[in-house]
């Protein structure tokens, strides 16, 4: 039974469209929420949800790359001269960390690899809008430190993707797989400020090692 419509401005009913979608994504799966379980969710009409969004693949897209954007520094944070690189990089990595492994980042996650097989357009959206968005956040911060000369890297883009590799580390997987314990918010930040050190010492040193394993 559709609920009735509610009047609101159109900033409002995007963010109700998106919060909706995210909902019904993560708790029924891809294939099995509509656009029509959408608008009810978000009390508007189905017409309201594709004047926002053209279709429940763009819905997906928006919802990842959010996630992503709620949980990325602001660039006048990272830009900060002042701050010590292994401060920036340290909370470069947590806010991603946290992001991999929020409720909602790990429901994503099982969400594209359990309909993976079935619908493997999905994994390549989730891939493009988050994994590779990450990557090109990481790769743009770390050139702008190689032009202050805070670090010595050939391929930004093949660092970035070492960076968010050992960001997963021993806890990501095992976090997608329900295996407990989680991690505490102080062995969170303890790995990060290992991945930060390992880091540097792969790429702060004036003799860095070249690679090419961009995602």
């Amino acid at each position: 039974m559709s609920v009735k419509p509610r009047r609101l401005p159109d900033e409002a009913k995007h963010a109700a469209i998106l919060k909706s979608a995210v909902k019904l994504f993560l708790k029924k799966g891809f294939q099995n929420t509509t656009m029509d379980a959408i608008a009810d969710a978000a009390r508007v009409t189905k017409q309201t949800v594709y004047a926002h969004y053209h279709s429940k693949e763009e819905l997906f897209k928006q919802m990842i790359s959010e996630l992503c954007r709620k949980h990325t520094p602001e660039a006048s944070l990272l830009a900060d001269p002042n701050k010590k690189i292994e401060s920036l990089l340290f909370e470069l990595g947590l806010g991603f960390f946290n992001m991999l492994t929020s409720p909602e980042g790990l429901a994503a996650a099982r969400l594209v690899v359990g309909e993976a097989t079935r619908y493997p357009k999905l994994s390549q959206m989730y891939y493009d809008s988050g994994t590779l968005g990450m990557m090109q956040s990481v790769a743009d911060f770390l050139k702008q430190c190689n032009k202050r000369g805070q670090l010595s890297i050939v391929d930004a883009e093949s660092a970035a993707s070492y960076f968010i590799a050992l960001l997963k580390g021993r806890y990501h997987l095992r976090m997608v797989l329900c295996i407990k314990p989680s991690p505490t918010n102080k062995e969170k930040e303890e790995h990060v400020q290992e991945v930060v050190q390992m880091f540097m010492a792969l790429y702060g040193g004036k003799n860095p090692i070249q690679t090419r394993g961009a995602l």
